[in-house]
Parts: C-alpha cells; structure tokens; sequence
C-alpha cells in the first residue's frame, strides 16, 4: 500500500489503521469517529466511504482509496448514492427519531453499485434519547452492505448499548505547523496574511483550536473579527482578575459577556483555556499554550496572581459552564462564578 487516506490532514496512524481493516475486510459495521471539530473527522468518514466503495484495491502500488476511479471521484465530489449523510435540520436542536426511522428503512435498499452503503452520522451526540433507541434496532444486526460512521466530539452522551456495538476511534488535535501547512498550501490568503500580518496571522491559527475548517472560516476577516473581539475582551477581564482590580470594572466586564447562551459558553471556554495556560505557566515558562500568543504576556500575568488564585478561578468558571448549559439564569450564574472566584 502506497499511503492511505491522502487528503487527510495528521492523524496517519488512525488513517493507516482504517486503511488496513479495510483492505483485510475487518472494518467493523459501525464505529464512533470521536474529536474536536475541525479534527479532520468529516474527511476520514470521506476517506473511509471512498475506500470501502474503490474499484483499485488490488493495485498494491496505488494509494487506498485510489481517488482516480469512478467510484472514487463520485464520493469526492459529493455525487455517490451509497454514501448518505445523516445529519439534524437546521432549525433542530437535536437529531430525532423520525430521521433515524427514515434511515433504518432505507438500509433494506441495496446499494447502487456492488460495494457497501455507507452512512455518515455527523453530530451523533445530538441524537434524543429516542432516537438512539430506534437507531439500536438496526444496530444490532444490519445488512452485511451496510456501515455506520458515527462523528461526534464526544461520545459520552451516547447511550452504552451504541458503543458496546461500535468502537471509539479518537482523531487528535492537529499542531499548528499542520494547520499552517495546509493553509498556506491550499489558500493563498493565509499566504499573503502570513506575509503582511504575521501577528493576526498566528493569532488565527491558535484561534481555530488545531482545526483546520475554522481556520479556513477565519481567513474571511468578517468573520475573524468578531473571534479577535471576543479575545481581547477575554484577557481583558483575565488581566483585571490577576490585577486584583476593584469590583466595578470586573462588574462591567462580566455583564458585558454574551447574554446568549451559546455565545456565552464560547466566552467562557475561552476564558478556561486562557486560566489553563496561566495554571501551567506556573509550573513551566515552557508550557504548551491554547489559548495565548504571546508567551512574554502570558508570563507576565502568571506571575502577578498565585496558583491558589487561579485554581479558584478556574472551578468556578468550570462550575458556571455546567449551569448555564442546564439552563440557569445568565446573570445570576456570571454573579456566582465572580464570587466563588473572590473577584468581587
């Protein structure tokens, strides 16, 4: 085999390991593809349907899938009837069980060509309860044609019968020399970004959270912009907290915070991940950082606070996070979390 899932950005040793079950034909029926988003899940699901459905396998020399024959090129450019992607509507929240019956009736229909049937699961964490159970059903014994490709950040909210019937794979984060490498291979916006402004250019890549598509999103500055605000308001209200401000500027800056809930969470991982770094510069100038580009900054506001002080801060945004994704008030719960962290 001369490489496998090409087009796939890191992750080669779970790509080599797909690619060799599906060539000894042991790929399981379904399995769980777990990881951050923009982890590459959505293109080795790609990868693995063009691979089950290409015509080339017996060409040893040749990359698997081989991306040159009909089957291959029609899964590339979103034109093959055997690979079905299963995803919520738009206006859902939630993955219900009428898609998940829709599916398991259509399962019975063999395939177009004369390999397998592949269905991508993408956010599978969004499927009810209910639906779960429908989908178990077909789980349990399906065609011999048929495979289930579940993506999702996290399988914990999968029920434990699903994954005792489908392995977990887990994508990893790519490095930020990856995502660079891509980008400026294949974009030539981060090309002449990385040229002209190399500072909102790395900015961008720490940004996207060692994910490719936001990073490819963040290119567009429109909608950059609104990342680099929340951003900057984020250290902002971390250097007023190290600085032992008084209570009013932090008062401000908590109400200022997304009263969407969505946009809230955003803020407040952020704000984790910038009290993270900070926790580890403590222990390590050398600290790999997720949320900080500049490391001298960093540094500097480390060493104007204490562990014990960090620490505290960083369980009560953690307790606030847990609150608000179960629906608690929005303000109230901004209140408790700059009490529980002694900011006010």
């Amino acid at each position: 085999m001369k490489d496998a899932f090409t087009k796939v950005v890191g992750n080669r040793a779970l790509c080599r390991s797909l690619a060799d079950d599906v060539l000894e034909r042991k790929l399981p029926h379904a399995f769980i593809l777990e990881g951050p988003t923009g982890s590459g899940k959505h293109t080795i699901a790609k990868m693995t349907a063009a691979a089950l459905l290409c015509t080339e396998h017996n060409d040893l020399a040749a990359p698997i899938p081989c991306l040159q024959c009909d089957a291959c090129r029609k899964v590339l450019e979103d034109k093959c009837p055997d690979l079905i992607f299963v995803h919520r509507e738009e206006d859902r929240q939630s993955i219900g069980v009428d898609t998940v019956r829709f599916m398991r009736d259509d399962v019975r229909f063999l395939p177009n060509g004369d390999g397998a049937k592949i269905y991508v699961i993408e956010e599978a964490d969004k499927m009810t309860t209910e639906a779960q159970n429908a989908f178990l059903l077909t789980l349990e014994e399906p065609p011999p044609y048929v495979f289930f490709l579940l993506l999702c950040e996290s399988a914990s909210s999968l029920l434990e019968t699903i994954k005792s019937r489908a392995p977990i794979l887990r994508t990893q984060p790519l490095s930020i020399e990856e995502i660079d490498r891509y980008l400026c291979e294949n974009d030539r916006r981060a090309a002449q970004m990385k040229l002209a402004d190399p500072s909102t250019y790395r900015e961008l890549l720490v940004s996207s959270h060692a994910g490719i598509g936001p990073a490819l999103d963040y290119l567009d500055q429109r909608k950059f912009e609104p990342v680099k605000r929340l951003r900057a308001s984020t250290v902002e209200l971390i250097s007023a907290a190290v600085n032992r401000k008084s209570a009013r500027p932090i008062v401000s800056l908590l109400m200022s915070m997304p009263a969407k809930r969505d946009a809230l969470l955003e803020h407040l991982q952020m704000l984790s991940l910038a009290v993270r770094d900070l926790l580890l510069l403590k222990k390590s100038d050398q600290a790999p950082l997720l949320f900080f580009v500049d490391r001298d900054e960093a540094i500097d506001l480390c060493d104007r606070t204490t562990m014990t002080a960090l620490y505290r801060l960083y369980e009560a945004i953690q307790t606030a996070t847990s609150e608000i994704k179960m629906n608690a008030n929005v303000r109230l719960t901004l209140t408790k979390m700059a009490l529980s962290a002694e900011l006010i």
